[in-house]
């Protein structure tokens, strides 16, 4: 009995080729965006952990102060000292307590502002691996056919849609710019509180900057030739069409 090997019409590998291009070129922008937005996040935190170390101090009380408390406490005592009758007394008063120490609301309001960026800016990097391994699967195929590879990938397209893979993919920038927010906003109070005309050149600039970013992402609602899109935009005009 002999077995002949019947390769495959080529009208199947010619589909699977087109409909393989389509998807690599649509999975590939995606991974390109993923890939910049974890070094740009990676550089980020790092910038802003050093911020974080800086303000972090200013929740704590601080150790001069205590020392300085004791030194008065010991100098007082100290004193008070008298030799009467050749009898050593003390005419110290009790001890006060230390004093109680309460962190500047200024100090609250930074560290709060940056603990939450560094948090948001982690966690879109951890979701942003997440999706280039859910990409990756997409793409991954262990069928030799062109026919077994095409149901594959018709069995995993719906997926993507029903799950919203390129939508939280669209929405990992705009996470890392509400964290970018954050930190400025954050900035802002810290610059004030250090110095007036610190804070009066800091906040100008990020006012400025926040609204050139809300112009810029509003900017294709009102004039849809604007190409000033994102992926996030673009699927919620198309939602709202």
């Amino acid at each position: 009995v002999r077995y002949i090997e019947v390769s495959p019409p080529a009208g199947w590998q010619t589909m699977n080729k087109t409909v393989h291009e389509f998807d690599q070129d649509k999975v590939q922008d995606c991974k390109e965006d993923i890939d910049t937005l974890l070094v740009f996040t990676g550089l980020y935190s790092a910038v802003l952990s050093a911020f974080v170390i800086e303000s972090y101090t200013d929740l704590q009380p601080d150790p001069n102060t205590q020392m300085t408390f004791l030194l008065e406490r010991i100098a007082n005592q100290t004193q008070s000292y008298s030799i009467t009758s050749g009898t050593l007394n003390s005419t110290a008063q009790p001890p006060s307590p230390p004093p109680q120490f309460t962190a500047p609301l200024w100090a609250v309001r930074v560290n709060g502002l940056w603990f939450a960026s560094l948090i948001i800016s982690l966690a879109t990097a951890s979701f942003s691996m997440l999706v280039k391994q859910w990409l990756r699967e997409y793409l991954a195929s262990e069928y030799t056919s062109p026919q077994e590879r095409l149901r594959a990938r018709q069995y995993r397209k719906p997926g993507l849609g029903k799950w919203k893979v390129f939508e939280i993919a669209a929405v990992l920038p705009m996470l890392l710019q509400l964290s970018l927010g954050l930190f400025f906003l954050g900035l802002c109070f810290f610059t004030a509180n250090v110095d007036d005309q610190m804070g009066l050149t800091c906040i100008p600039l990020v006012s400025g900057w926040a609204f050139l970013f809300v112009a810029a992402t509003l900017a294709p609602l009102v004039s849809p030739r604007c190409p000033y899109k994102m992926p996030l935009l673009k699927s919620v005009m198309r939602t709202a069409r």
